[in-house]
């Protein structure tokens, strides 16, 4: 599991994690950390790894690079994965080349083939040839993904591309299917309110 942490000295914090056996740090911006703090999370605990996507996604936590950085971090907090999280490691996206997950953005390449795909910033570094679109993940949502390739012309995306598209429909489903369900609710509660003025009516005849 994720754990939040403070940086000494400083106002503000981070999250430490493990990714494929490597230690990752995710920057938190001021709305992240205040989104933990309201569901309760205070520094040093641990978290489910689905906040930190969410918070991943909206851009509210971010990667420079995976390791430890400058920060001193004892051996207690080395401590993170449990098996009583429901969301697997591979929730979070991951460069299709070398697997990394610092500064992905979603690219368009023109090289043998042309596809779409996610890389790292070293990765796009060394394609940059090869390189066309390139969009910063966090930014990237479902309809945004869906016209780029359209207007590109683009008709194969890689694996990692293709799981991150299966992660943002799922969520749109899932926003979809919310939406239905209060509206639903909201009906039964109406229906029952006329019921029961139906009833009263039938009390005072």
């Amino acid at each position: 599991m994720p754990v939040l942490h403070k940086y000494k000295g400083k106002d503000e914090y981070y999250v430490l994690t493990s990714i494929s056996g490597k230690i990752v740090t995710f920057q938190l911006t001021d709305e992240g950390h205040q989104k933990l703090q309201k569901t309760g999370i205070k520094n040093e605990e641990r978290f489910g790894r689905a906040l930190l996507f969410d918070l991943y996604r909206s851009g509210e936590a971010f990667t420079h690079g995976a390791g430890l950085g400058k920060e001193a971090i004892d051996k207690r907090q080395l401590v993170f994965d449990f098996p009583d999280d429901p969301e697997p490691e591979s929730i979070f996206p991951s460069c299709s080349v070398c697997s990394s997950i610092n500064d992905l953005h979603f690219v368009e390449i023109h090289d043998k083939e042309h596809f779409s795909s996610i890389y790292c910033s070293e990765c796009r570094k060394i394609r940059s040839a090869t390189v066309n679109t390139s969009i910063p993940l966090p930014l990237l949502n479902r309809g945004l993904l869906n016209r780029v390739l359209e207007m590109n012309k683009i008709k194969k995306l890689d694996k990692s591309l293709t799981t991150y598209q299966e992660q943002l429909n799922a969520e749109f489903s899932s926003r979809w299917e919310e939406i239905a369900e209060i509206k639903k609710t909201k009906q039964s509660k109406k229906q029952d309110k006329l019921f029961e003025f139906e009833d009263d009516q039938g009390k005072l005849l």
